[in-house]
């Protein structure tokens, strides 16, 4: 039996802005009540964030990549951060909250 559905090899789905936001927070293991304390909003304002009823401000992104450790770049963008000198992080999408210690 074969399937009428077709794979393609190598596809990656790109998360929109509000999927972004709620991945960085599941990250950080928050939930939307926990996030919203730690960003000084009501949890009605993660929930529409993370909805996409409204689009956040630069200063909500920044927050909101500060409080779960996530790249403010691809918060905003959905692009790894570059090295390349263009304004991105040169740090990694996704930093440890709570890094090992060195040995």
């Amino acid at each position: 039996m074969t399937s009428s559905v077709q794979h393609q090899a190598g596809v990656i789905p790109v998360p929109t802005g509000p999927q972004r936001l709620m991945l960085a927070r599941l990250h950080a293991e928050l939930n939307q009540g926990e996030m919203a304390a730690r960003l000084g909003v009501t949890t009605a304002t993660v929930q529409r964030a993370e909805s996409g009823v409204t689009k956040p401000r630069r200063t909500t992104y920044m927050a909101w990549s500060m409080a779960t450790g996530v790249d403010l770049y691809w918060l905003e963008t959905g692009k790894a951060p570059s090295p390349s000198g263009d304004g991105a992080s040169a740090e990694c999408a996704i930093r440890d909250l709570n890094p090992e210690p060195a040995d």
